[in-house]
């Protein structure tokens, strides 16, 4: 589990960076029309990926308990199915970017030769998407036996290639066209890759996609659906924003609110490094019929996203401002204000993200794809709705709106149910103290922020130095009980013991 995150974080840090300084990089080098295209046919073409009815998460749960389980035969029917399922997707996915080339360019009102190069980036990003679907599956396997950091290093190895060829294509004063043609080179680099990274960690895994059965088929289907339905209502959620405005404002707004988006998804990058091994060891736990400690990774691990989730969000809200400035310019900082509304929904939604995985690990996510599908609508019409009474604020204010209020209502309440607990322990056990943390550090900090502003990267990265190491402190002493400060100090005794054995052998 440890390495799984730390991996994770590893990962993270490096495309992270590379994130953080390629997206100026697109921005002025692309312009704000051609930037706004990229974004905007890449969350459509994105969209279309979802045909995969949720084959991803489910092979990830199924893998995860028939190894538990040392169910081979399982396994390997598993996998073949999987196989099988993707490239099935695959080509439905060529498909589709044949029927949004044709589409699109009329639904937005593009002529000439705006028209024609959107064709063409539609069909280049949509057969990237298309073949980079059986390397996501392939993906998700090694996710299922928990080798995250195999996983990780394929992310990183086409992430530093994929920005490579990017600035490369750039620099040489190539366009919108020549950075789709990288994401399709890119996306055949990553199936390549996965395939290889496969055969090397699981020497007896079969890959014979033909040996598929319907039996298997029906079985991943049954979980899979409701799985769709959720990824269905997130994509909604998080992804056509860039629609709406584009087609309720302009597309060159699409540029200053990708900013404010292209941020929370780091956030929630982050926050996946942290909850994305849970799901696989909750399905174990849950197949071993080991309930009490369930509830126990349920509890602490809804404390720890939760600080983390506060703790990064408020940190966003004291530097928001300073952060926008320094990374794209100023004149993007009028993007502060939809940021700071999409942090607080997304603050409260990535805290309990352990209620989703308990969910999946135990089988009882149908009402969650319900729920999210609905929100999803929800979030599409409040923001078409706002976006012509308050523009980019109204837009963010969809998203955040419907997401509070199911993460306080509907997501806990059957969450409790999975895990068997009740709400007094759920509150007391898991967010009361974090709540307490973030309280307490937002006032401090905008007390420490009043008195030492920042303007410039080295103000900026002075200040998220000291907030952090506040926010550490004041969440060791007031975020955990004295028993579980213990449990942390001897956790990491033992992995700097461990870490250093390693080294030295």
């Amino acid at each position: 589990m440890i390495r799984s995150i730390l991996s994770n974080w590893f990962a993270l840090v490096v495309n992270g960076l590379v994130s953080i300084a390629l997206t100026p990089i697109l921005i002025h080098g692309l312009g704000d029309f051609h930037y706004g295209m990229w974004i905007l046919v890449g969350s459509l073409v994105e969209y279309s990926s979802f045909i995969d009815m949720g084959l991803r998460m489910t092979l990830q749960r199924f893998v995860a308990r028939h190894q538990g389980a040392h169910q081979s035969k399982e396994l390997g029917d598993t996998f073949d199915t999987a196989l099988a399922l993707a490239l099935c997707v695959c080509l439905m996915l060529c498909v589709l970017t044949g029927i949004f080339a044709w589409v699109l360019p009329g639904f937005f009102g593009l002529k000439g030769a705006a028209s024609d190069l959107f064709v063409k980036v539609v069909v280049l990003l949509g057969l990237s998407v298309a073949v980079t679907f059986p390397a996501r599956v392939l993906a998700s396997y090694l996710c299922g036996l928990q080798r995250y950091d195999v996983y990780n290093l394929a992310a990183i190895v086409t992430g530093l290639a994929r920005a490579a060829l990017l600035v490369g294509v750039l620099h040489r004063g190539y366009g919108v066209l020549a950075c789709s043609v990288v994401s399709l080179v890119i996306a055949v680099l990553s199936l390549v890759l996965h395939w290889w990274l496969v055969r090397w960690v699981a020497p007896m895994a079969s890959l014979h996609w033909w040996r598929g059965s319907w039996a298997r088929t029906r079985e991943l289907f049954s979980f899979s659906i409701y799985v769709f339905l959720t990824n269905m209502g997130d994509f909604i959620r998080f992804r056509v924003d860039s629609f709406v405005i584009a087609r309720w404002l302009t597309m060159s707004l699409v540029t200053p609110f990708n900013v404010a988006s292209r941020i929370i998804d780091y956030f929630r990058s982050l926050m996946f490094t942290v909850v994305g091994p849970l799901m696989t060891l909750m399905s174990e736990l849950d197949g071993q019929s080991r309930q009490k400690e369930l509830q126990k990774v349920f509890l602490r691990s809804t404390k720890i996203t939760a600080l983390l989730a506060f703790g990064i969000g408020s940190i966003l809200m004291l530097d928001g401002k300073t952060l926008l400035s320094v990374w794209v310019g100023p004149q993007y900082v009028s993007a502060y204000v939809p940021l700071m509304v999409l942090v607080l929904g997304h603050s409260i939604s990535v805290a309990q993200s352990p209620s989703v995985n308990i969910l999946l690990a135990r089988g009882q996510h149908r009402p969650m794809g319900w729920w999210t599908l609905g929100e999803g609508v929800v979030n599409l019409a409040l923001s078409i709705h706002w976006a012509g009474k308050y523009g980019l604020v109204g837009v963010a204010l969809g998203t955040a709106v419907p997401q509070i209020l199911v993460k306080l209502t509907l997501q806990p309440w059957f969450a409790l149910r999975a895990a068997e607990l009740s709400a007094r322990e759920y509150i007391l056990g898991a967010l009361a103290r974090p709540v307490a943390v973030c309280a307490i550090f937002l006032l401090l900090g905008r007390l420490g922020v009043s008195l030492l502003p920042g303007a410039g990267l080295l103000e900026l990265g002075s200040n998220v130095a000291w907030q952090m190491l506040l926010f550490g402190v004041v969440a060791y002493y007031v975020g955990f009980t004295a028993s579980e400060r213990e449990f942390l100090w001897e956790r990491g005794k033992r992995f700097a013991s461990s870490f250093r054995l390693a080294k030295a052998s």
